[in-house]
């Protein structure tokens, strides 16, 4: 009845392309909600392959296919290697954005984009740019249209139309190693605009992890721990949930399953009498619905919806409503929905959940439950990422490239779908946005970069002017 992963491995790449879109137009779960023009993007992409399939270039071939697949705005979809190969040619792609100048570039609350932070002895800081320091232009041109241009076909997806300037801010400061580029600014207390000529250097793309806004799974793997926690001063409860999945049995680790962790740490809390609850989601990788409604029900004291699951029909074609088996997957029950039932042991105070765009699929779902309840906020410099679908489909394609994508899609109890990003007048929205959103000034953001944790902070204060 549900689709299953297909294997155009042994094709041309043109051949496996056109099978690819093919199954991928058929079975995605957000065509409508995203409003996808299927035909666009075959006439777009479908030539492009066929030249890098002429000139055997394996790299163009891979990011064709990651331009392709980023049009859907959709962190359920992407491109991943399935063997070494494949590694081989990301690796060779990926010397696209080896070099950095030594800066990170954000935007800030009056839409001003600045240098977050400067590497001291860095490109940027022998240029004489200096932390705060506005970014006037950038190759010639003003640096909104220098950003209109970024390539980001390195990029994680970007859901959102906020996340995708964030995209382009990363990778605006990134090149080949050897790269020159002309940029020009004014420090802080300057009224004359300086010019600078910097060289990109290698730098174990150090500015890109400081500001990757991937899951926890995707950038560390599994976690020893998946649900940690412990009771801040001020008697707070804080816990962190990475992902809503229990620890597989051959990864080493506590394998306590991750529903029972969070009800000890619940438990604790309640036996503490603390003043408030902190659960933590940032970079929450996701994993089952039916734990989230599990989690869930320690904080909440009525019966609440939660979700329907509707997923793609293979043998009907259509879209129908299915409760699934948590183990194998498997539909159980027609139009069946998800709820959440009030728990035995119960946290009844304030509760404030921290957020942002690396915490995917059920984690936001965490964050959505939270947020409905009458006594929750969430806290965060940005929404959460607004890719909730369920996976599972996918293909292989020649070079041991895999691309896989959701073939089920969370609706509400209006059977509409919920938390997954869409175009709104030409603007992306999605996810779970912060009640509660931590201001990007120059400060919040350099003190993040420096380890900070800003958000934990405004999500303190706002607990505790709950709690009066």
């Amino acid at each position: 009845m549900l689709p299953e992963p297909a294997d155009f491995g042994e094709m041309s790449w043109a051949g496996a392309f056109a099978e690819l879109h093919t199954k991928l137009q058929r079975e995605y779960a957000f065509t409508g909600w995203k409003r996808i023009d299927w035909p666009r993007l075959y006439a777009r992409y479908a030539p492009r392959i066929a030249r890098a399939q002429w000139a055997a270039d394996e790299v163009a071939y891979y990011l064709t296919l990651r331009r392709y697949t980023l049009e859907l705005r959709d962190g359920h979809v992407g491109v991943q290697p399935a063997s070494e190969e494949a590694q081989a040619v990301i690796d060779r792609a990926s010397a696209r954005a080896a070099g950095g100048f030594g800066l990170v570039a954000a935007r800030l609350e009056n839409g001003r984009v600045v240098a977050a932070w400067v590497k001291p002895g860095g490109p940027a800081a022998r240029g004489g740019v200096k932390t705060g320091a506005r970014l006037l232009r950038w190759r010639g041109r003003p640096i909104d249209a220098a950003l209109a241009r970024v390539d980001t076909a390195l990029s994680p997806t970007y859901p959102t139309s906020a996340r995708l300037d964030r995209e382009r801010l990363r990778f605006l400061v990134r090149a080949r190693v050897g790269t020159r580029r002309i940029v020009v600014f004014r420090n802080r207390g300057e009224r004359i605009a300086r010019r600078a000529r910097l060289t990109a250097v290698a730098d174990d793309r150090l500015t890109l992890a400081m500001t990757d806004e991937r899951s926890t799974m995707v950038i560390d793997g599994w976690p020893e721990k998946v649900v940690t926690s412990e009771i801040l001063p001020g008697n707070v409860g804080y816990v962190r949930v990475r992902l809503e999945l229990d620890l597989p049995a051959d990864v080493p680790g506590d394998h306590t399953p991750t529903l029972e962790q969070f009800r000890q740490a619940v438990h604790a809390f309640v036996q503490a009498g603390v003043s408030g609850v902190v659960v933590d989601v940032r970079r929450n990788s996701g994993g089952s619905d039916g734990m989230v409604a599990a989690m869930l029900s320690s904080l909440y004291a009525r019966r609440s919806f939660y979700e329907y699951a509707d997923w793609y029909n293979t043998v009907t074609g259509l879209w129908e409503i299915w409760d699934t088996d948590e183990e194998t997957g498997e539909p159980l029950t027609r139009d069946q929905g998800i709820w959440i039932e009030p728990g035995e042991e119960r946290y009844d105070g304030p509760v404030v959940a921290l957020v942002d765009n690396a915490c995917v699929s059920s984690g936001e779902g965490l964050a959505m439950g939270i947020r409905r309840l009458d006594n929750g906020k969430t806290v965060g410099f940005h929404g959460t990422n607004g890719s909730f679908g369920m996976v599972g489909d996918g293909a292989l394609l020649p070079g041991g490239f895999w691309v896989g994508w959701p073939f089920g899609r969370s609706l509400n109890a209006g059977k509409v779908v919920q938390l997954d990003s869409r175009p709104i007048r030409g603007v992306w929205h999605g996810g779970v946005a912060p009640d509660v959103r931590v201001p990007m000034t120059l400060r919040n953001v350099s003190r993040t970069l420096r380890g900070h944790d800003v958000v934990l902070e405004y999500g303190l204060v706002e607990l505790a002017r709950m709690a009066d």
